[in-house]
């Protein structure tokens, strides 16, 4: 959750590009820190990707999920506001980041 919907309620979806960002934010806190607490978040936001968001049929990252973990409908794979920079930086940073 990152922001307040209409009424002042957090928006509970999950979209593609926060999940993306969470798993480097959480790697470099842990990175920095030692803590484990923060890998472990940053590989259950990555098992969330893997779980929810991938389309492994066809590719590419869904938009995001619903809080019951359905997709939100009529919403862009590829787009003007949905492109693959997010999920593919955090691909490539974590590639970078782990331990060979």
């Amino acid at each position: 959750r990152y922001e307040l919907a209409p009424g002042g309620h957090w928006a509970a979806d999950r979209h593609w590009w926060v999940q993306a960002e969470a798993v480097v934010g959480f790697y470099n806190a842990y990175q920095l820190s030692g803590e484990a607490k923060y890998l472990a978040h940053s590989e259950a936001a990555w098992r969330f990707i893997q779980q929810h968001l991938l389309d492994r049929a066809r590719g590419e990252w869904f938009w995001g999920v619903r809080p019951d973990y359905s997709l939100m409908p009529g919403e862009d794979k590829v787009g003007p506001w949905k492109c693959p920079y997010h999920n593919g930086r955090a691909c490539l940073e974590m590639l970078r980041r782990l331990p060979r």
